[in-house]
């Protein structure tokens, strides 16, 4: 399981975007890629803070168009505005997820804007 990170000129705001895209055809890849797309660093650290407690069994992290949701090991993915079709629906590790979350916060504070492939472990 992979995912490309990256930046995206956008012309009308004159800035560069950050992104990302899975690199498989996974529905797990997919879906954390478009909710990782959604984060800043300040949320990402605090997602990150949030998952460092260990004991902690559940927790919401959702974002404004993604419900996701810690549920012991597993990461629930949803799409909060069509919650009904399993097309936008994953679960992934818990660690994995976390590994990710590390990772795009990583690519956020870089000063360039250099493309990196993320691999999970599992």
């Amino acid at each position: 399981m992979s995912i490309l990170f990256y930046y995206f000129e956008n012309k009308d705001w004159n800035r560069l975007i950050p992104s990302c895209r899975p690199l498989d055809n996974s529905n797990e890849m997919r879906m954390l890629s478009y909710y990782l797309s959604e984060l800043d660093i300040e949320f990402s650290q605090n997602i990150l803070t949030s998952l460092e407690d260990k004991n902690t069994k559940s927790l919401d992290i959702s974002s404004e168009t993604w419900q996701v949701i810690v549920d012991g090991d597993n990461v629930i993915l949803s799409s909060i505005h069509d919650e009904d079709n399993n097309d936008y629906k994953a679960t992934i590790k818990r660690n994995t997820f976390e590994s990710f979350v590390v990772a795009w916060a990583d690519f956020l504070k870089q000063d360039s804007v250099t493309d990196i492939v993320i691999d999970s472990q599992s």
